[in-house]
């Protein structure tokens, strides 16, 4: 059995490193930094911490009850998924990769993303607890519903592979070898299959949702949420399998996975389209979104997914951006209110650096 601490590990005199399979760790080292990239997405995670009961869910609570069934269905359907799949994704993501991760910044970059993958799920679980009269509801759809459990079965089928190697090489059952590699770099594959693409079908209903200026709090917690996913967890996703793919191991995998993980992802974007027709079923609908225009959206992430990382030869989805209304949401900055008249969600902590010398100005 390996230690937890590999006295053995020279990276830190010839300067060399991998970001997974690597050397066995020894000590967490910002001296040798050789991905600052990741670094800086940690430090950026740091700078946009929040809390989940930093907004006022009051009125929220009212449209609940006040809002038509359709609505409430949606609404509800949406949060019963993204409940589901930010708890698989705070309970799976260290606990999955820590045995892989042998890079400082990435250790930093998804301890920090599993922590805030916490808070996603606490946040859900705060809007049920505070906004809906009977919770029971909403574990029902989560628990008992097939359409929801079904959209995440291909990404858990990547993770439980994942959860499996992890556990035989820590024991010392299997060896740090081409073929436990490829079910790493798979599971980084499904990490960002979910986090761009099916976290980013679901913001798109929420926010159609709340453009009818009714579950302004649940918006504003969710416009949050966004801001994490697609700004920092998915581009370390997609960094990761950038910088492995210029490696021999890297450029392995997708030559020996190629199938697999264009089955992935085809997989991934099918799931969200069945899902799409569950939305709007039993005549649910919103005005500004209709099945054919979240299907578009779904393609639009499939695509950007398919053409950051993916050989040429395949790419899924259209470049074309169907729901303008995403560009808002997708920017902080552009819902401005005084903070006397609703809560605020635009701001960075730890941006200000104390550059002065120690020298005395005059006033």
């Amino acid at each position: 059995m390996p230690n937890i601490f590999n006295k053995n590990n020279d990276e830190w005199q010839t300067g060399q490193g991998s970001l997974i399979l690597g050397q066995r760790s020894a000590l967490y080292d910002s001296i040798n930094v050789r991905h600052p990239e990741l670094f800086a997405l940690y430090k950026l995670q740091k700078s946009i911490d929040w809390a989940e009961n930093e907004i006022n869910l009051e009125q929220s609570r009212m449209d609940l009850l006040t809002c038509g069934d359709a609505i409430r269905d949606i609404m509800l359907e949406n949060i019963a998924f993204q409940w589901e799949a930010d708890s698989i994704a705070a309970r799976t993501i260290t606990p999955l990769f820590a045995p892989f991760v042998t890079n400082s910044e990435l250790w930093a970059a998804l301890s920090k993303n599993a922590e805030i993958e916490n808070l996603h799920a606490l946040t859900y679980s705060e809007i049920v607890r505070q906004c809906i009269p009977n919770p029971q509801d909403v574990f029902k759809r989560v628990m008992y519903n097939e359409n929801v459990l079904n959209r995440m079965s291909v990404v858990s089928k990547v993770f439980n592979d994942l959860s499996v190697a992890g556990a035989k090489y820590t024991l010392g059952l299997i060896e740090n070898d081409q073929e436990l590699y490829n079910i790493v770099f798979k599971g980084f594959v499904a990490l960002y299959a979910l986090e761009r693409i099916q976290f980013g079908a679901s913001f798109a209903a929420t926010f159609a949702v709340v453009e009818q200026l009714i579950f302004q709090g649940i918006g504003k917690l969710v416009q949050k949420i966004m801001q994490d996913e697609f700004g920092v967890h998915a581009k370390v996703d997609l960094y990761v399998l950038k910088h492995e793919m210029t490696t021999p191991r890297g450029k392995r995998a997708m030559e020996m996975c190629y199938d697999e993980i264009c089955q992935i992802l085809l997989d991934v974007k099918n799931n969200e389209h069945v899902f799409a027709r569950h939305l709007f079923s039993n005549g649910r609908s919103i005005v500004g979104l209709n099945v054919t225009l979240l299907d578009q959206w779904i393609d639009y992430n499939a695509y950007h997914v398919t053409t950051s990382f993916m050989p040429s030869s395949f790419v899924l989805g259209s470049p074309e951006n169907p729901l303008k209304y995403m560009d808002d949401w997708l920017d902080l900055d552009k819902f401005q209110n005084a903070q006397q008249e609703g809560d605020g969600n635009n701001y960075t902590l730890n941006v200000v650096v104390d550059d002065l010398s120690d020298d005395i100005f005059e006033i």
